[in-house]
């Protein structure tokens, strides 16, 4: 399992050794700061297999039985041999308990979210428009990527949609097989902290932070109550949802012109150039 670090082993792979009761051995970093946890022989190997199993996917259900098979026909038909270990015997008697006896089915749930965010999720910000009169605008967001079968979400990004409530959505992303799963705005990621904070680590959890201020630090432009935010007057008002909003004609007609123009369609041309309201 790896993990990048900033020079120093990262605590989601203390603490998935940890979970595993103290097996495998973490080695690193290589030359692009990538630490990894794996299992040190065939022994351990079942045993991690066999504490994940309740919790992992068919896909890597398949993977894990895939290789074990590999490795017991290699030893039948002769190809592999046994030898005698060289590290000293580790038998591991007596454990503490690694979970609460009351732990609920939503907890399991949700603290495999804050896993699976930990080393596949990101937590950041993202340019949204450009704005008249002020800096660019961005936006906020939790997401997590992961390959599957083409044109089918993998199931791990369904269950972590599951297991954050519903929240986000699930959409097409890069390569034919790839999907993300995403949850815009800063009640979306408050709502995935809350949900996952207990368990997540404390890398996701300050990136998740450093993402939230950077977002309320940016500063709001608004207009007046007779112009707009570009400088417009105001043509007049209705209702819309339930609320009083001004309507700015002018930016209407630019608004309408940038979508044409991503839509590939070529501007109307002006006939009289006293009407020209961008230049």
């Amino acid at each position: 399992m790896p993990q990048s670090g900033e020079g120093e082993v990262p605590e989601v792979l203390h603490r998935f050794r940890a979970a595993m009761l103290g097996m495998g051995k973490i080695v690193g970093p290589n030359e692009y700061g990538i630490y990894v946890w794996k299992t040190r022989g065939f022994e351990e190997t079942q045993a991690t297999i066999a504490l994940l199993w309740r919790y992992l996917g068919a896909v890597k259900r398949a993977q894990a039985s895939a290789a074990i098979r590999e490795v017991l026909d290699g030893y039948r038909s002769g190809r592999l041999k046994a030898r005698p270990s060289r590290r000293a015997s580790n038998d591991h008697v007596t454990h503490a308990a690694t979970c609460s006896e009351s732990a609920s089915e939503d907890d399991f749930d949700r603290a495999w979210a804050a896993g699976f965010l930990d080393a596949e999720g990101c937590f950041g910000t993202y340019h949204s428009r450009p704005r008249k009169g002020g800096p660019d605008w961005y936006r906020i967001r939790v997401s997590a990527t992961q390959h599957g079968v083409i044109g089918v979400p993998a199931e791990v990004l369904v269950r972590l949609h599951r297991a954050l409530g519903g929240l986000g959505r699930i959409e097409k992303h890069g390569d034919p097989d790839d999907f993300r799963w995403l949850a815009e705005g800063t009640e979306a990621v408050d709502q995935v902290l809350a949900r996952t904070g207990r368990w997540l680590g404390t890398v996701k959890a300050d990136q998740a932070q450093l993402a939230l201020r950077r977002f309320r630090a940016q500063v709001r432009l608004q207009g007046t109550a007779t112009h707009c935010v570009r400088g417009h007057e105001y043509s007049g008002s209705s209702m819309r949802g339930g609320r009083l909003r001004r309507i700015c004609r002018p930016c209407d007609r630019i608004n309408a012109r940038l979508r044409r123009a991503a839509a590939g369609i070529l501007p109307r041309q002006f006939r009289n150039e006293a009407r020209r309201y961008t230049f």
